[in-house]
């Protein structure tokens, strides 16, 4: 969103949660993928990402961000689980080519390099005190509470955390909203990066 707009991205990725599994076949009445949070839109987002790059441009490009967001506390690449990934993942290569028949990537996008993007950013490690720090870069409007860098803007902060709150929890995010009403996404490790607006993370 900070590198294409809002508007843009939309166009490839839709706002609305699915209320399916975050690994369904699945495009909204758009024929796009139903929001970000699920696999199908990930891989989307991934083949948006500083388009015209090289594959270890990108994957540095979201890094940075990250630790950015961090505070420049602790983010890592377990190779082992992008190997893991890649060896087990044929769900996500079966929603790749599903995304290449219907159309939904950019014009000029490699589907393949998309998933590999995919794959290397789902295998970004965190600990609890950096994953904690980027929640608080949320809570604080896009400024990192330790370095006071401005990471994010206004509009990406504002959108990250309505998508966090309607789809982050996948499935359960309605109940998620009912019961706690704030903004999380869940990953399949396990852990909950949860915000608390103007307060923390």
């Amino acid at each position: 969103v900070s590198e294409l707009g809002t508007e843009k991205v939309h166009q490839y990725v839709g706002k609305e949660p699915s209320g399916l599994r975050y690994d369904k076949l699945s495009l909204n009445e758009e024929g796009i993928p139903h929001n970000p949070m699920v696999n199908a839109g990930a891989i989307v987002v991934s083949s948006l990402i500083k388009m015209g790059c090289n594959k270890a441009e990108k994957f540095d490009y979201v890094v940075d961000y990250l630790k950015k967001m961090a505070g420049n506390e602790y983010v890592g690449f377990s190779n082992t689980t992008f190997q893991s990934e890649k060896e087990t993942g044929d769900r996500n290569y079966a929603i790749g080519y599903y995304l290449k028949d219907k159309k939904c990537f950019p014009r000029g996008a490699d589907m393949m390099a998309a998933l590999d993007l995919y794959f290397q950013l789902c295998s970004v490690d965190v600990t609890c005190e950096s994953g904690s720090v980027m929640a608080a870069t949320l809570a604080n409007g896009g400024i990192c509470p330790i370095t006071g860098e401005c990471v994010l803007s206004d509009e990406a902060t504002r959108n990250t955390l309505s998508l966090m709150h309607s789809c982050g929890m996948y499935d359960f995010s309605g109940q998620f909203a009912f019961h706690v009403g704030l903004p999380a996404k869940s990953a399949v490790s396990g852990a909950i990066l949860l915000v608390v607006p103007n307060v923390m993370g």
